[in-house]
């Protein structure tokens, strides 16, 4: 059952934490009951937009989400990366950028009536249209009622993340971009003490993010925009995934590579390293791409008591040669065969059972079942030659 709205506020003890907080637009919102299970639905790239413009104009802001409704319609709690800015500034942040998106204002309320709670503005796309644009995006938001993380007008908001409140826990988003070369080195791209942009992936930023958030949450979800388009996991997502749990995330969802990837599951945490595309209205590049990597992930995490207890995956059809912007559930048969291949460097186990992959996380009697899998208190494989730790010292932006 969907929660109802609640008002706008800010939690934490400290009044820093809570000017951070309210900066960002947090929202709690209270669930139907007190420690009841609390269904958090996660998809990957949105795009109201772009190649999918005379689709939307032909059919309604409602379309791209016809095939997809009914799971949408049971999350309690749902989130997505809106990758590109809703503006209709008309200056583009350079002429030579290869890919420019933006969408109408009907996005934002198209989002809000499908069904989303909060979206993720750390991506590559937010400033496609500069400041202004990031800036109307912030606005258009605001003003459907939906609540934001990863970019900011300025630093602050940026890195202050979002908090929401469903079956009686407090659940803080943090959202974290990859510093691709182009992005740290030619676009004016990350929030600093100079304005506004997208909260930048590095140690230092998110050490002092997730400080600041975790006092004031009983769990944690961690978003990133990382890695490679239509490509394995990289060792920098391995690095900044293990890294997040360190620094206190109960969840990590990554997005960017336009793909279904892997799950694994450090320290008793599930990273899931890209859940792909949802209604992303560009033409894609899946016709190069290996068959196997022309899904995506519907991710239903069920979180209580403070804990993520199951992540459940469904495979998504995202081709639009195929779906024509209107994603829906694969066919069950392809979901073992694309669990071995995404898993496979992960070691990661999942139970199969119609089109759904289950990953346990929290038995009956508050353990972890799955001994086999790195957790808490286990040893990590490493899977590669390399721990994460050096690994992590030897990337350079």
């Amino acid at each position: 059952m969907r929660c109802l709205p609640g008002r706008l506020c800010a939690m934490g003890a400290l009044l820093a934490a809570s000017l951070l907080l309210a900066r960002a637009g947090a929202s709690f919102e209270e669930g139907a009951r007190a420690d009841a299970p609390v269904h958090l639905l996660a998809v990957g790239d949105i795009l109201l937009g772009d190649a999918s413009q005379e689709f939307l104009d032909r059919h309604g802001y409602a379309a791209p989400f016809a095939r997809v409704r009914r799971y949408l319609a049971g999350a309690d709690l749902l989130v997505g990366n809106l990758e590109g800015p809703i503006t209709e500034y008309p200056y583009p942040i350079t002429r030579e950028k290869a890919y420019i998106y933006r969408s109408r204002p009907a996005a934002a309320r198209a989002l809000r009536r499908a069904g989303f709670d909060l979206l993720c503005l750390a991506n590559n796309h937010t400033l496609d249209y500069r400041l202004p644009g990031l800036l109307d995006t912030l606005s258009h938001l605001e003003r459907a009622g939906l609540g934001h993380f990863g970019a900011g007008r300025d630093r602050e908001q940026a890195v202050a993340g979002a908090i929401v409140e469903r079956g009686g826990m407090r659940i803080g988003f943090l959202g974290f971009m990859e510093p691709f070369p182009s992005y740290a080195n030619r676009f004016r791209w990350f929030a600093d003490e100079t304005g506004g942009g997208v909260a930048r992936m590095d140690p230092q930023t998110m050490r002092a993010a997730f400080a600041a958030m975790r006092p004031n949450v009983d769990l944690l979800v961690a978003s990133f925009h990382w890695g490679q388009n239509y490509a394995p996991v990289t060792p920098t997502q391995r690095a900044y995934g293990r890294l997040a749990v360190e620094y206190g995330a109960d969840l990590v969802v990554g997005h960017h590579p336009h793909v279904a990837q892997g799950v694994e599951v450090y320290r008793g945490v599930p990273i899931l390293y890209s859940v792909g595309n949802f209604t992303f209205g560009t033409p894609g590049r899946f016709r190069s791409a290996p068959a196997l990597m022309r899904y995506s992930w519907l991710a239903d995490v069920t979180l209580a008591g403070g804990r993520v207890v199951t992540v459940d995956l469904l495979p998504l059809e995202v081709d639009n040669r195929r779906v024509r912007f209107q994603p829906y559930v694969a066919d069950r048969r392809v979901l073992p065969r694309l669990l071995r291949s995404v898993n496979r460097p992960f070691g990661t186990r999942m139970e199969v059972a119609g089109n759904r992959a289950r990953l346990r996380l929290l038995g009956n009697a508050g353990t972890d079942p799955v001994s086999s899998l790195p957790g808490r208190g286990t040893s990590m494989p490493d899977n590669g030659g390399t721990k994460w730790a050096s690994l992590l010292q030897r990337i350079r932006w």
